[in-house]
């Protein structure tokens, strides 16, 4: 058995919500001891990790890796490299590829390419209806078995109440997780936030009630049914709200926020940058505000990517005829800490939201540092400063409208399962 020790090291405690000094060991893949720094079994190799921190590897629950199918705007292994890059080493992946993920031969395809790349661990979500038209359940426990973490319709959402609710009885009899972003569609026809900035720009306005009437009519049939239902990516106050009363009356749901969706703003479209076109869209300051509270008080359980790589041609285009989404893995980490720095939101609260939260929310063994949780772990230099470019960007996709900016917080070491994939020493 070869043992590795990080040593000098601050690792997070999930447990205790804070901040050790010391050791971790990991062995053949898991962890084999935690403890200070006056406690250090032998091993076979040491990293000194300069006393920077350690954490577990993060969990992004939701991407889009376009592959298989969309190779021309992003790999399996092009974005994992970006994902190692950041410190995520579990990745969801959208089920909107091609062919879509509703059989076990899609599922096994990806699991092969993930495996032949840099080895970040990338979980399939299943398609919740065949083909994603949202008429006819997929065979949901097949692809369970085949290896998918979760199930979705991405964002195609599903306007028979019926088939919802015998997608969420057939769910909750199986134990199966639900990914569902809140949708109607019948009021989602516009490209951005309906406010006074799509008013003034003349472009269609998506009103904050198609979130909140989806939601409303899910929280109901999670109530009815039992069903273990994760709310992808919420975008306004009255959702945070909605989730909140639900959880409060014992409901079994949780939720996450788009990592974008905690900075940019309504009037990040005002001049019509295509870079900004997202889905949903991004909303207005009191909006953000209320998902950042929702993030600080554990009512949104997790952070997720959201990412959406595309080819340039694909944004350089109007506003309105642009396609929607951005290219978040390469500033996932970057925004993390900054949004620990532009608010009273800590570190070890954010650092939870993207760890032990998301396991948490789909049971996965990972995302904690302690004695037999696998060996998923990051070093990151918390004090690093550095300055986002494009041109410095390892997802396929450069829809990225963060140029410019400045970021603190590198990842210097990414560990999965024990395997070192990503270093910045030579």
């Amino acid at each position: 058995m070869s043992s590795t020790s990080i040593v000098n090291c601050r690792y997070f405690d999930a447990e205790q919500k804070e901040v050790q000094q010391g050791t971790v060991q990991y062995t053949d893949g898991l962890i084999t001891h935690v403890g200070n720094s006056n406690d250090q079994p032998s091993s076979e190799h040491t990293i000194d990790a300069g006393n920077h921190l350690l954490l577990p590897g993060l969990i992004d629950c939701y991407a889009r890796l376009r592959e298989p199918g969309f190779e021309k705007a992003a790999t399996i292994a092009s974005e994992t490299l970006a994902a190692a890059k950041n410190g995520i080493t579990t990745l969801f992946c959208s089920p909107d590829t091609d062919p879509i993920i509703d059989e076990p031969g899609t599922v096994e395809l990806i699991k092969r390419r993930a495996a032949a790349a840099i080895g970040v661990k990338v979980l399939p979500i299943g398609a919740l209806t065949s083909g994603l038209a949202g008429e006819h359940l997929s065979e949901m426990q097949i692809l369970f078995d085949s290896g998918c973490i979760a199930f979705s319709n991405g964002d195609n959402p599903i306007s028979d109440n019926q088939v919802l609710r015998r997608v969420m009885e057939y769910s909750a009899g199986f134990n199966l997780h639900l990914i569902i972003a809140p949708q109607d569609p019948w009021l989602s026809g516009g490209v951005a936030h309906e406010g006074s900035v799509s008013l003034r720009l003349g472009m269609p306005g998506i009103p904050s009630a198609a979130e909140t009437v989806a939601l409303s009519q899910l929280i109901e049939l999670c109530y009815q049914t039992g069903a273990k239902v994760h709310f992808s990516r919420l975008s306004t106050q009255r959702g945070v709200n909605l989730v909140s009363q639900a959880k409060k009356d014992n409901i079994a749901v949780t939720a996450d926020v788009g990592i974008d969706h905690l900075f940019l703003t309504e009037m990040d479209t005002s001049d019509f940058n295509s870079f900004c076109h997202a889905s949903p869209p991004f909303r207005s300051y009191q909006d953000r505000e209320a998902l950042r509270e929702g993030i600080a008080s554990g009512v949104l359980d997790a952070i997720c990517s959201n990412h959406a790589p595309h080819e340039l041609d694909a944004k350089l285009l109007p506003f309105a005829e642009s396609q929607p989404g951005l290219s978040s893995l390469d500033s996932f980490t970057g925004l993390l800490f900054k949004l620990s720095e532009e608010t009273d939101i800590s570190v070890q609260t954010l650092i939870e939201r993207v760890t032990a939260g998301p396991a948490r929310c789909f049971g996965l063994p990972q995302g904690k540092i302690e004695v037999g949780a696998p060996a998923d772990l990051c070093i990151i230099d918390a004090e690093s400063d550095w300055e986002f470019s494009p041109d410095n960007m390892l997802s396929s996709g450069k829809n990225n409208p963060y140029a410019g900016w400045d970021f603190r917080g590198q990842v210097e070491l990414t560990v999965v399962n024990g395997k070192t994939i990503y270093t910045t020493s030579s």
